[in-house]
């Protein structure tokens, strides 16, 4: 009886962490900024930086859901964003967004193939590919600062950014936890073996997760030329530490199955995005802010993370 009691209450304190954590950062903040957290120019910012995780924190819980796991999202993102830009100057700016979404779903589709297919741990696997499209992109950019046309930055909008938010919310939610896709992606990550049995093909339904989380990396891609107006070699660079942080402050399990909740990636988003804006306020350099977002991802994965289900992850 005691360890039943023990257990639900590690499962109840797991339940209610990502909402401690995120109101705990933002009282601490707000007293911290006197209240200028909530600044009109402090929201804005964490609007913008909260885009870029969001949609990277959503396409990772859906392969977190299946026990898989994608280390090259960065640099994905930085590829296509390189492709966009190259494509916006010799084309023009409109082909250049499909060029982009293109280019994601490309690398995707290759990450989903040589994790189905040769059955090499993702974790390996998108770890090898990170480092081919880091060399991708210095060969794209030729180590340089690509400008893309200046009409590129009237294309990102309030409306466009507001839209994308309320699209990955809405379909990301509906999509894991309103259809049988979301749910075999959750038996895939419970007991492969089980789906195999039951007919479901799940290197298929993985591979879909990849192509999508793909083309999720295209459109920031896009986004992110759209803001800066240039690509650079360390476009993206930024984006999988603080999807894995905002996955793990969502108390979303690395490990899959059944537990893996949408709500998750939001609540990880809006603790590890304001945050962000918290210490920028504060004017702490960018070193200190990877040391504490560094110690906040140790706290995150010792609450989070399953040990039993390690061999989960492949």
């Amino acid at each position: 009886m005691a360890k039943t009691d023990t257990k639900q209450n590690k499962i109840s304190f797991q339940n209610i962490f990502p909402f401690l954590g995120l109101a705990l950062i933002l009282v601490l903040f707000t007293i911290l900024t006197q209240g200028k957290l909530f600044s009109r120019a402090a929201l804005k910012s964490t609007l913008n930086d909260g885009l870029y995780i969001l949609m990277g924190t959503a396409g990772f819980t859906f392969l977190c859901a299946e026990g898989e796991m994608d280390f090259s999202i960065g640099y994905n993102m930085g590829v296509s964003c390189a492709v966009c830009c190259l494509v916006a100057n010799a084309v023009n700016i409109y082909v250049a967004v499909p060029a982009a979404i293109l280019t994601g779903i490309v690398i995707g589709l290759v990450n989903g193939l040589i994790v189905t297919k040769t059955h090499i741990m993702s974790m390996i696997a998108t770890m090898g590919m990170m480092f081919i499209l880091q060399g991708l992109v210095l060969v794209l950019l030729n180590g340089s600062v690509l400008q893309a046309p200046l009409t590129m930055l009237k294309m990102y909008t309030d409306p466009l950014k507001i839209f994308l938010l309320i699209a990955t919310v809405v379909l990301g939610y509906l999509l894991l936890e309103k259809t049988k896709f979301g749910r075999v992606a959750k038996a895939v990550g419970a007991c492969p073996e089980a789906v195999r049995q039951t007919g479901i093909n799940s290197d298929r339904i993985k591979l879909i997760t990849y192509i999508i989380v793909g083309g999720i990396c295209g459109i920031l891609g896009f986004v992110s030329l759209a803001r800066t107006g240039s690509a650079t070699n360390s476009t993206g660079g930024t984006l999988m530490f603080n999807a894995l942080c905002a996955t793990l402050m969502g108390a979303v399990p690395l490990t899959g199955g059944p537990t893996t909740k949408f709500r998750g990636a939001v609540l990880g988003t809006l603790t590890i995005s304001f945050l962000v804006t918290g210490m920028t306020l504060l004017r702490i350099s960018a070193t200190n802010q990877q040391l504490i977002k560094g110690l906040i991802f140790l706290v995150a994965v010792g609450v989070s993370f399953d040990r039993k289900n390690m061999k989960v992850i492949k």
